[in-house]
């Protein structure tokens, strides 16, 4: 190959990798101008306003003052949200989250499994996803323990907001199987138990870290919570009687049917992450959904990525807008309510003075889909601009 075809392939190669527009830009004090900003927070909707940025924190919220002498992003037209926080998601380590020698892995962490790399990590960015709970997979009774993070593409970039997050147990019917324990739900719960109650009633003076299952010891000690997969009715059921057993709090994941015990789940204060909705799906779906929140279950809606995509979030909010929730109560199922599930809503879910400069540019209203992302802030730094 001449120099000169070889000079005209890296051309090419550097304009592809440039107006592909995920990258990290760093500034440490802008301003941030849009036409509407939905906080999401206390303050709510606000038009014409600014935020001032500051090591990638919003260091105050500005309407009708003056502004201070620093670089301005001016998107003064467009309407700004809180970047999406994902609160169940396999991405880019689907096949490396699975350890099936055994049914309770309660010792495994997933962050080492992150790729930062992954095509998945960067279709998360582009649509506005910022924050992650890294979930082990439900085949497992107990598969480990999640861990949340901020999304990067840098390897060296993982900023963790909870290293060590959910035990993830699964009542769900991937548990059951004909060549091994346990052959049922019933069968679950039973293992499961036992095995708790085999911990609990250990010699604690010996020293904790010869003992294996970390997790369900963290999980007993309270320094970790359960993270349920149950989707059926007899799923939830069976998870809120565990519950109530060990006389815990928690989240359930899936909750397809969770509509139908929804006050026993507002009773005991248990959580849904909800399986994203689909235009395909029943209506029934949607309204099921709908019905939670009208009965004040708290809900978030989860990607399952790469089971689902990252579009899934904006889609199910859009089809619960559709049910007559409000746009911002719509959306706060991807931003606010994931954040204070996961319990890391003092960083994230929302716009306010203090927190991470995490936010979602677009070019219209954000649940009408025909609205571009036109940039993704986290942390401060421009991680997705589109150069369209």
């Amino acid at each position: 190959m001449s120099r000169y075809m070889r000079g005209f392939l890296w051309s090419f190669i550097f304009l592809f990798f440039f107006t592909c527009s995920v990258f990290s830009r760093d500034k440490d004090a802008f301003l941030i101008k849009g036409a509407k900003i939905y906080t999401l927070g206390k303050q709510g909707l606000l038009t014409n306003a600014a935020l001032f940025i500051e090591g990638g924190r919003i260091k105050k919220i500005i309407q009708d003052g003056v502004l201070p002498s620093v670089p301005v992003e001016d998107y003064s037209s467009k309407y700004i949200i809180p970047g999406l926080v994902d609160a169940h998601t396999y991405i880019s380590g689907y096949e490396r989250l699975l350890e099936n020698t055994e049914i309770i892995t309660s010792d495994l962490i997933t962050y080492p499994a992150f790729d930062p790399l992954h095509l998945e990590v960067k279709e998360a960015l582009c649509s506005g996803i910022t924050t992650v709970n890294f979930v082990p997979r439900s085949e497992n009774l107990v598969g480990g323990i999640s861990s949340i993070f901020k999304t990067t593409r840098g390897i060296g970039d993982l900023l963790f907001l909870k290293k060590e997050a959910f035990l993830k147990i699964s009542f769900n019917a991937e548990v059951a199987r004909d060549d091994r324990a346990p052959t049922s739900l019933m069968g679950a719960a039973k293992i499961l138990s036992q095995k708790m109650h085999t911990i609990a009633g250990e010699n604690e003076r010996k020293r904790e870290g010869i003992f294996q299952d970390q997790g369900i010891r963290k999980l007993l000690k309270g320094r970790i919570q359960p993270l349920i997969a149950a989707s059926t009715f007899e799923e939830i059921n069976t998870a809120l009687q565990w519950f109530y057993k060990w006389n815990m709090k928690g989240v359930i994941v899936g909750g397809e049917e969770a509509h139908r015990l929804s006050n026993d789940l507002r009773e005991k204060e248990i959580h849904v992450l909800l399986s994203p909705l689909l235009f395909s799906l029943p209506e029934r779906m949607p309204k099921n959904a709908a019905s939670l929140l009208k009965n004040n279950v708290k809900v978030a809606f989860i990607s399952n990525t790469p089971e689902g995509e990252p579009l899934g979030l904006r889609i199910s909010a859009l089809l619960l807008y559709h049910q007559g929730i409000s746009q911002e109560e719509a959306l706060k199922t991807i931003t606010l309510f994931p954040a204070q599930i996961l319990g890391v809503v003092d960083s994230v879910g929302s716009i306010e003075e203090g927190k991470d400069a995490d936010f979602v540019v677009f070019s219209g209203e954000p649940l009408d889909l025909s609205s571009r992302i036109e940039a993704v802030y986290s942390n401060g730094r421009a991680v997705f601009i589109d150069k369209k």
